[in-house]
Protein backbone atom coordinates (compact mmCIF):
# COMPACT_ATOMS: atom_id res chain seq x y z
CA UNK A 1 0.00 0.00 0.00
CA UNK A 2 2.91 2.34 0.67
CA UNK A 3 4.22 1.74 -2.89
CA UNK A 4 1.09 2.86 -4.70
CA UNK A 5 1.70 6.62 -4.41
CA UNK A 6 5.26 6.17 -5.77
CA UNK A 7 4.08 4.01 -8.65
CA UNK A 8 1.23 6.40 -9.40
CA UNK A 9 3.70 9.29 -9.48
CA UNK A 10 5.99 7.32 -11.84
CA UNK A 11 3.06 6.44 -14.13
CA UNK A 12 1.89 10.06 -14.13
CA UNK A 13 5.41 11.18 -15.05
CA UNK A 14 5.55 8.69 -17.95
CA UNK A 15 2.10 9.74 -19.13
CA UNK A 16 3.07 13.40 -18.97
CA UNK A 17 6.25 12.75 -20.97
CA UNK A 18 4.25 10.82 -23.56
CA UNK A 19 1.67 13.61 -23.85
CA UNK A 20 4.40 16.25 -24.27
CA UNK A 21 6.02 14.12 -26.94
CA UNK A 22 2.68 13.63 -28.68
CA UNK A 23 2.11 17.36 -28.81
CA UNK A 24 5.61 18.25 -29.96
CA UNK A 25 6.24 15.37 -32.39
CA UNK A 26 3.90 16.60 -35.22
CA UNK A 27 5.56 19.99 -35.22
CA UNK A 28 9.01 18.39 -35.20
CA UNK A 29 8.06 16.07 -38.05
CA UNK A 30 6.79 18.99 -40.20
CA UNK A 31 9.94 21.01 -39.59
CA UNK A 32 12.26 18.25 -40.71
CA UNK A 33 10.95 18.46 -44.25
CA UNK A 34 10.60 14.75 -44.64
CA UNK A 35 7.52 13.06 -45.97
CA UNK A 36 4.68 13.42 -43.55
CA UNK A 37 3.43 9.80 -43.89
CA UNK A 38 4.86 6.34 -43.46
CA UNK A 39 2.81 3.31 -44.38
CA UNK A 40 -0.12 5.59 -44.75
CA UNK A 41 0.15 7.06 -41.26
CA UNK A 42 1.59 10.42 -40.46
CA UNK A 43 5.19 10.30 -39.29
CA UNK A 44 4.45 11.91 -35.97
CA UNK A 45 2.08 9.03 -35.17
CA UNK A 46 4.94 6.58 -35.76
CA UNK A 47 7.23 8.64 -33.57
CA UNK A 48 4.58 8.76 -30.92
CA UNK A 49 4.02 4.98 -31.13
CA UNK A 50 7.78 4.46 -31.04
CA UNK A 51 8.00 6.56 -27.90
CA UNK A 52 5.10 4.69 -26.32
CA UNK A 53 6.70 1.37 -27.22
CA UNK A 54 10.02 2.52 -25.80
CA UNK A 55 8.36 3.74 -22.64
CA UNK A 56 6.35 0.50 -22.38
CA UNK A 57 9.48 -1.64 -22.78
CA UNK A 58 11.30 0.60 -20.36
CA UNK A 59 8.42 0.32 -17.90
CA UNK A 60 8.17 -3.44 -18.44
CA UNK A 61 11.82 -4.07 -17.65
CA UNK A 62 12.60 -1.27 -15.21
CA UNK A 63 9.39 -0.82 -13.21
CA UNK A 64 9.50 -4.35 -11.66
CA UNK A 65 13.10 -3.75 -10.60
CA UNK A 66 12.18 -0.37 -9.18
CA UNK A 67 9.13 -1.90 -7.53
CA UNK A 68 11.23 -4.74 -6.12
CA UNK A 69 13.86 -2.28 -4.90
CA UNK A 70 11.21 -0.07 -3.34
CA UNK A 71 9.50 -3.06 -1.74
CA UNK A 72 12.76 -4.43 -0.33
CA UNK A 73 13.70 -0.95 0.83
CA UNK A 74 10.26 -0.55 2.38
CA UNK A 75 10.61 -3.91 4.13
CA UNK A 76 14.09 -2.97 5.32
CA UNK A 77 12.80 0.36 6.63
CA UNK A 78 9.87 -1.41 8.33
CA UNK A 79 12.29 -3.95 9.81
CA UNK A 80 14.60 -1.17 10.99
CA UNK A 81 11.63 0.68 12.47
CA UNK A 82 10.47 -2.47 14.24
CA UNK A 83 14.01 -3.11 15.49
CA UNK A 84 14.23 0.52 16.61
CA UNK A 85 10.90 0.16 18.44
CA UNK A 86 12.12 -3.05 20.07
CA UNK A 87 15.40 -1.43 21.06
CA UNK A 88 13.57 1.62 22.34
CA UNK A 89 11.26 -0.59 24.40
CA UNK A 90 14.24 -2.55 25.68
CA UNK A 91 16.08 0.70 26.48
CA UNK A 92 13.00 1.95 28.35
CA UNK A 93 12.78 -1.32 30.26
CA UNK A 94 16.53 -1.21 31.02
CA UNK A 95 16.14 2.40 32.17
CA UNK A 96 13.34 1.37 34.53
CA UNK A 97 15.43 -1.55 35.80
CA UNK A 98 18.46 0.68 36.30
CA UNK A 99 16.32 3.31 38.02
CA UNK A 100 14.99 0.62 40.35
CA UNK A 101 18.50 -0.70 41.01
CA UNK A 102 19.81 2.82 41.63
CA UNK A 103 16.95 3.49 44.04
CA UNK A 104 17.62 0.17 45.81
CA UNK A 105 21.34 1.02 46.03
CA UNK A 106 20.48 4.47 47.39
CA UNK A 107 18.28 2.89 50.06
CA UNK A 108 21.01 0.37 50.91
CA UNK A 109 23.55 3.18 51.16
CA UNK A 110 21.24 5.15 53.46
CA UNK A 111 20.72 2.04 55.62
CA UNK A 112 24.47 1.37 55.63
CA UNK A 113 25.21 4.98 56.62
CA UNK A 114 22.64 4.79 59.44
CA UNK A 115 24.05 1.45 60.64
CA UNK A 116 27.60 2.82 60.44
CA UNK A 117 26.64 5.90 62.41
CA UNK A 118 24.88 3.74 65.03
CA UNK A 119 27.89 1.39 65.21
CA UNK A 120 30.27 4.34 65.50
CA UNK A 121 28.16 5.87 68.29
CA UNK A 122 28.00 2.52 70.12
CA UNK A 123 31.76 2.07 69.66
CA UNK A 124 32.40 5.60 70.95
CA UNK A 125 30.23 4.99 74.01
CA UNK A 126 31.96 1.66 74.62
CA UNK A 127 35.41 3.31 74.30
CA UNK A 128 34.34 6.07 76.69
CA UNK A 129 33.00 3.50 79.18
CA UNK A 130 36.18 1.46 78.89
CA UNK A 131 38.29 4.62 79.36
CA UNK A 132 36.21 5.49 82.44
CA UNK A 133 36.71 1.99 83.85
CA UNK A 134 40.44 2.21 83.13
CA UNK A 135 40.59 5.63 84.81
CA UNK A 136 38.78 4.27 87.87
CA UNK A 137 41.12 1.27 87.98
CA UNK A 138 44.18 3.50 87.69
CA UNK A 139 42.84 5.84 90.37
CA UNK A 140 42.17 2.89 92.66
CA UNK A 141 45.59 1.38 91.94
CA UNK A 142 47.25 4.76 92.52
CA UNK A 143 45.31 5.20 95.78
CA UNK A 144 46.35 1.74 96.94
CA UNK A 145 49.95 2.45 96.03
CA UNK A 146 49.82 5.80 97.84
CA UNK A 147 48.33 4.12 100.91
CA UNK A 148 50.96 1.35 100.75
CA UNK A 149 53.82 3.82 100.40
CA UNK A 150 52.34 6.01 103.11
CA UNK A 151 52.15 2.98 105.42
CA UNK A 152 55.71 2.00 104.58
CA UNK A 153 56.89 5.57 105.14
CA UNK A 154 55.01 5.70 108.47
CA UNK A 155 56.60 2.43 109.59
CA UNK A 156 59.97 3.69 108.44
CA UNK A 157 59.42 6.93 110.39
CA UNK A 158 58.26 4.98 113.44
CA UNK A 159 61.31 2.73 113.27
CA UNK A 160 63.54 5.73 112.80
CA UNK A 161 61.80 7.56 115.67
CA UNK A 162 62.15 4.45 117.86
CA UNK A 163 65.82 4.13 116.99
CA UNK A 164 66.31 7.84 117.58
CA UNK A 165 64.45 7.67 120.92
CA UNK A 166 66.42 4.61 121.94
CA UNK A 167 69.66 6.33 121.00
CA UNK A 168 68.69 9.48 122.88
CA UNK A 169 67.62 7.40 125.88
CA UNK A 170 70.89 5.52 125.81
CA UNK A 171 72.86 8.74 125.63
CA UNK A 172 70.84 10.21 128.51
CA UNK A 173 71.22 7.10 130.60
CA UNK A 174 74.91 7.00 129.89
CA UNK A 175 75.19 10.67 130.88
CA UNK A 176 73.05 10.55 134.02
CA UNK A 177 73.68 7.06 135.39
CA UNK A 178 77.12 6.00 136.53
CA UNK A 179 78.47 2.54 135.70
CA UNK A 180 78.06 1.13 139.22
CA UNK A 181 74.46 2.23 139.40
CA UNK A 182 73.89 0.79 135.90
CA UNK A 183 75.36 -2.55 136.95
CA UNK A 184 73.19 -2.60 140.04
CA UNK A 185 70.08 -1.84 137.94
CA UNK A 186 71.05 -4.60 135.56
CA UNK A 187 71.45 -7.08 138.38
CA UNK A 188 68.10 -6.08 139.86
CA UNK A 189 66.40 -6.50 136.52
CA UNK A 190 68.02 -9.89 136.05
CA UNK A 191 66.93 -11.00 139.51
CA UNK A 192 63.39 -9.80 138.88
CA UNK A 193 63.25 -11.75 135.63
CA UNK A 194 64.47 -14.93 137.24
CA UNK A 195 61.91 -14.62 140.01
CA UNK A 196 59.15 -14.06 137.47
CA UNK A 197 60.14 -17.23 135.67
CA UNK A 198 59.71 -19.29 138.83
Amino acid sequence: MRLRPSLAAGAAWIAGAALAAAVSLPAWANESGESATFLGLPRWVWLWLNLLLFLGILGYFIVPGIRQFLESRSKEIASNLERARTQQEEARRMKQDLSGQIEALRREMDDLIKRSEADAEREREEILAQAERERERLLQQTQQEIELRTGLARKELQRYAAELAAGLARERIEREVDPEKLERLFDESLTRLESERR
